[in-house]
This record gives C-alpha cells, structure tokens and sequence, in this order.
C-alpha cells in the first residue's frame, strides 16, 4: 500500500472587511429598529409605528428576524474552502455548501492554470460559482488569486487560493511524470 504525499494544504475563511460591514450593517438595519419596537412598546406600553401589531407578534417577529440574520452571520463564520494536493490527487470542500470532500485524480487533470483572475465579472462573485460563460465552476472565498483546473473531459474548475506560488509548486509536482495535455485529449 502506498501512502499519497501531501504536497499543499490551505484553509480559507470568509475574513474580509466589506463582507462583515454588510452582515452586520445589514442585520443592524433589519433588527435594530424592531429590537427598539419591542423595548419601546413593551417598557411604555405605548404602541409602537403607525399601525402597531400585538406585544406577541412584535416579540415573535423580532426574534425570528434576528435568529435570520444571526443565522446567516453563523453561515459566514463557519464558512471555509479547504485545499488539499498529494501526489495522487487534488481534493477540496466549501463547507458548509459542499461537506464531502470532492476528490479530482491526477488522470483526470489535463492542465492547470495558476494566476488570477476576475472573480466578480469571471464568476459573479465568490463563494460556489458557476460561470455563465466558458470558464466554468469556482470555488472561492476571497481575493482575485486561484488555480484553474482543466480537466481531460473538457470541464473547467477553479479553486480559490491565497497562496499561488505554493499550491502552482504542489501542482508541478503532483502533475511529473504525467502526460502532456497534448497527449491527454479527449475524443
């Protein structure tokens, strides 16, 4: 039995200013004022807004907004694209979008492409994407860096990265010994 090397391995998280600016902007605009509704109707006994609801309905609709909003911050917090390369493959996940592990045998790549790229007029944006064009599916989180899987049944694949040289490295040595992607073509 013979153990696969691992050449790379990164972890990715959601960790850029702009996003957390508008979770939480986002979510301060939408439960803000009804958390001041509830506090104002409930301390005073004043009805709150122009055509105030019920103590109950105010109560149950400021809570299942918040647990909405803290739920999608949590879906954030918890969010990480995983990369790994051996010397046999090439494995990732996007939890929680993708939990299993999604594994890419060195056969099956063609070539590869390390560099950057547009992710928002590429791809529509980062996360799990899927290109309306040529360029096929991403998977990102951040940044405008990534490694460009073409694959020997045409499909295109990116992956996300904030490390290029290391992971164009791993890829070089995952991919010796195999053919050339001239020689790899699919009929």
């Amino acid at each position: 039995m013979t153990t696969n090397k691992i050449l790379f391995r990164e972890e990715q998280k959601f960790r850029v200013w702009w996003l957390w600016l508008i979770l939480v902007g986002a979510s301060a605009v939408s439960a803000g004022p009804l958390w001041y509704g509830v506090w104002s109707q409930l301390t005073t006994g004043v009805p709150w807004g122009d055509e105030p609801t019920g103590d109950t309905a105010l109560v149950v609709t400021t809570l299942l907004v918040t647990l909405l909003m803290g739920g999608l911050i949590l879906l954030f917090v918890l969010a990480r694209l995983e990369t790994e390369i051996t010397t046999a493959d090439i494995a990732f996940r996007f939890s929680p979008f993708v939990r299993k592990w999604r594994r890419i045998p060195r056969e099956m790549i063609a070539r590869f492409e390390a560099g950057r790229y547009n992710p928002i007029m590429d791809y529509g944006g980062w996360g799990v994407r899927q290109s309306l064009g040529k360029k096929g599916k991403a998977y990102n989180v951040s940044g405008n860096l990534g490694l460009t899987l073409y694959l020997v049944d045409g499909k295109k694949l990116l992956i996300g990265t904030r490390r290029l040289q290391a992971i164009s490295y791993a890829m070089d040595n995952m991919m010796k010994g195999m053919p050339r992607s001239e020689e790899k073509r699919v009929s």
